[in-house]
């Protein structure tokens, strides 16, 4: 029996996801710097440079729902290839642009929908099929690769930049797409395990309960559509957490650098802190859905958003650089492994049969509670001259959401209680 204990191939998905997600948020994260060779070379104001990055992030928002849902019809593997194609091709085309219009279209709308069949939709969803047992440690792995991608891309940029300019670093992040993603999921990529009759994590037998009689794996699970999601109670608890989860961490890392210098924080010693911040996304991205698989998924989502908060009073009083080291380990080790954690959450709650629906609508509102995040901190500032209440408005939100995500737990709890009974 000791023989047949082979390498399970749900590992092979696990490196096609690490691929996906490394290339997109790399690509994405080197934008800031790459942004300034163009703005010297076209001569354009940094607000058109900006809004581009913005039609990206929106684009991104509404397509993803549809992205998803179609995805759970046509399979991951067809999404994910025709994601990186696309993204590729974007890439390519922007090499050559002159005009902002053009900037905006190759860039914002088709990028913005080439991300759609990358990173957070595809390749999770694909992991989470996989696995059960084993599921936030695969997530983990998986995802670790959004923080080391950018790290990985901003220091190639580092050099590249002075040697081949904007464009060559356009085309070398095109011709990345292709053979880092498009030749592993034409390869490796199956959306689940049943298709090559295997069961999660390499189990020998069925350990879900068929919810539909006669039924097994994939079959037994319900299916959700947009609607049914969108008019759950239990699929909006997940929804607003994440939503908050999303835009407080995305207005702190856009606005936390000017809020530390404002509380009198040199701008290098700022800039040093939201670095750290991504070393430590690193750990986060590794420890926390990792250790989700021995406890209850709820209590370790609540417990991350707990610790958010935390972190983000902690920053609302960073006055010193011992208070500013100490908001920055809290905040650091949270928020990024966060989104394993509601990936895995989420496959808990619905089940594997529609993960792609449910990740893009959650997409959909992770890039809204984002836009409106760093949209809030902007005009908060401008209302108020400071950053205090925008801070004070997201630890509210965090509370509200860490009651969300343990009144669904408990619900669950409940509904399984139930169903081992009638078992």
């Amino acid at each position: 029996m000791a023989e047949q204990k082979k390498f399970f191939y749900g590992w092979w998905i696990v490196l096609v996801a690490f691929l996906s997600v490394a290339v997109t948020y790399g690509t994405k994260g080197v934008f800031g710097v790459v942004q300034l060779q163009m703005l010297d070379d076209l001569h354009w104001t940094r607000a058109s440079i900006a809004g581009a990055m913005s039609a990206n992030m929106l684009v991104y928002a509404i397509a993803a729902p549809f992205v998803g849902k179609f995805m759970d019809k046509v399979g991951i593997k067809s999404i994910l290839i025709a994601g990186a194609l696309l993204t590729g091709v974007s890439f390519l085309l922007v090499t050559t642009v002159t005009e902002t219009w053009q900037f905006y279209l190759y860039y914002g709308i088709l990028l913005g929908l080439a991300n759609t069949g990358m990173g957070m939709i595809p390749g999770p969803t694909a992991v989470n099929r996989w696995f059960v047992k084993k599921r936030g440690r695969a997530l983990s792995i998986a995802l670790v690769a959004s923080p080391g991608g950018m790290a990985i891309f901003t220091f190639l940029a580092k050099d590249l930049l002075k040697t081949i300019g904007w464009q060559g670093m356009f085309m070398v992040m095109g011709i990345t797409s292709f053979v880092l993603v498009i030749i592993p999921a034409y390869l490796f990529m199956r959306s689940s395990p049943e298709e090559m009759g295997l069961l999660p994590d390499g189990e020998e037998k069925q350990i879900t309960v068929a919810v539909q009689p006669g039924a097994t794996g994939l079959a037994s699970e319900p299916e959700w559509s947009l609607t049914k999601l969108f008019t759950s109670p239990m699929a909006w608890c997940i929804f607003f957490a994440y939503f908050v989860m999303a835009g407080n961490g995305w207005a702190q890392q856009v606005h936390q650098v000017p809020h530390l210098i404002q509380l009198g924080l040199s701008k290098d010693d700022a800039t040093i802190a939201l670095g750290m911040n991504m070393v430590l996304a690193v750990l986060s991205m590794l420890i926390w859905p990792a250790i989700s698989d021995f406890m209850k998924r709820s209590t370790a989502v609540g417990l991350s958003l707990l610790i958010q908060a935390v972190g983000t009073v902690l920053l609302m009083k960073a006055n010193s650089m011992v208070m500013t080291y100490a908001f920055v380990f809290v905040i650091g080790i949270s928020h990024y492994g966060s989104y394993g954690l509601f990936s895995a959450f989420a496959a808990d709650t619905f089940g594997r049969k529609s993960l792609g629906t449910v990740s893009g609508a959650m997409a959909m509102l992770g890039a809204a509670g984002a836009a409106i995040g760093i949209y809030a901190g902007g005009a908060i500032f401008d209302a108020t001259g400071a950053y205090q209440l925008l801070w004070q408005i997201s630890v509210v939100c965090l509370a509200i959401a860490i009651v969300a995500v343990f009144a669904l737990g408990k619900r669950k709890n409940s509904q399984s209680a139930t169903v081992s009974l009638s078992a």
